[in-house]
């Protein structure tokens, strides 16, 4: 009888345990540096308004609308496409991936999101492993990040319009 009610309570105590311990913090994750490529607010801000003096107006003056300069992409849409490029990239035998944005225009006619305004396409990049068995202990790869054709290239942002400054 006494073991069956020690057994009972060792039950109970374990229950207790694992309820505190869901309760508890969680460790907080490896703080991530800022990247060497990171600039800051006023200098951005300077290179839009470089933009807009010596290109901007021009493309405005000529195309006769007031293009968008600028475009915003959903943060976890762009982390599902770095995956999937990520995802592919491997199968495909790519390494030292990237992405390369390419400025594009919609065509005017009205099949298109927004006729006649600027757009950007995110195109993945990579070297190519060219061999992965050898009698040399290194692999070959096809230098240079080029454009990994083989996975669909990313479009389709908010674009501003009119745009937004910075």
């Amino acid at each position: 009888m006494k073991t069956k009610l020690h057994l009972k309570s060792a039950i109970l105590l374990i229950i207790i345990a694992l309820l505190f311990q869901s309760c508890l913090d969680k460790p907080k994750t490896k703080k991530i540096d800022r990247p060497k490529q990171a600039i800051d607010y006023e200098y951005a801000n300077a290179l839009e308004e470089e933009f807009k003096k010596t290109r901007g107006d021009t493309i405005n003056k000529y195309l006769n609308i007031r293009d968008t300069r600028e475009f915003w992409f959903d943060l976890d849409e762009l982390k599902k496409y770095i995956a999937y490029v990520e995802q592919e990239a491997d199968s495909l035998g790519y390494k030292n991936l990237g992405i390369r944005i390419y400025k594009g225009a919609y065509p005017r006619d009205k099949s298109h999101p927004d006729p006649g305004y600027s757009t950007v396409i995110l195109v993945p990049t990579g070297d190519k492993i060219t061999s992965k068995g050898s009698f040399l202990p290194v692999n070959i790869t096809f230098s240079g990040n080029n454009n990994i054709n083989k996975i669909p290239a990313y479009n389709f942002a908010h674009a501003g319009k009119p745009p937004k400054e910075l």
